[in-house]
């Protein structure tokens, strides 16, 4: 890329952070084809990429400030779109453990009423309840339940006060129970 055509990407950059649509449309048009192909190679999913591409430039207009002007605005976009495919894949691997270790761990702290209910089966039924959760209250139930964390530390991982925290426990067993509920299991406290 010859400094000529850099000065111009910063150009439109400029005209885009001012609010001017014609310096997104433009620096969009030139390189969402570039940043999208770098997404689906890292992905491998079409849909995934495009919502990626969108949450880049997102983020390369909310971190304006962070542009370093010595550098390609494309090389910039590019690590923008490495960090955000990364932190989906991070994001999809917790959720994912946090849905194996409630399958695992979950069904055995709550003993079904019923002895012809299996463990599996509860263990099933507890997961599909743990999905209807609000997603504050599933973190603060997974973080409590599964990793046996206190109280005091999960609010200050989720950034909150702890009756919060408290309340967000509270609301995810009364809901996982109304759920159970649904599916024939009571009694479960």
């Amino acid at each position: 890329m010859d400094a000529s055509e850099r000065q111009e990407d910063r150009s439109h950059f400029d005209a885009w952070v001012r609010g001017e649509p014609a310096g997104f449309t433009w620096l969009y048009d030139k390189y969402k084809n570039r940043v999208f192909a770098f997404l689906l190679r890292m992905t491998s999913e079409r849909e995934l990429a495009e919502d990626l591409l969108q949450e880049t430039f997102l983020a390369a207009l909310r971190n304006a400030n962070q542009f370093d002007r010595n550098r390609s605005f494309l090389s910039w976009l590019f690590g923008i779109a490495h960090k955000r495919a990364i932190d989906h894949f991070r994001h999809a691997k917790v959720e994912h453990e946090h849905q194996s270790d409630a399958e695992k761990s979950v069904g055995t702290r709550i003993e079904a009423p019923d002895d012809a209910t299996s463990n599996e089966r509860m263990r099933g039924l507890v997961s599909d309840a743990l999905e209807t959760l609000d997603p504050l209250q599933r973190e603060v139930f997974l973080l409590r339940e599964l990793g046996d964390v206190p109280f005091k530390e999960i609010a200050h991982m989720m950034n909150c006060p702890i009756n919060t925290a408290l309340g967000r426990m509270r609301l995810a067993l009364r809901n996982i129970r109304k759920e159970l509920e649904k599916r024939g299991v009571h009694g479960v406290h």
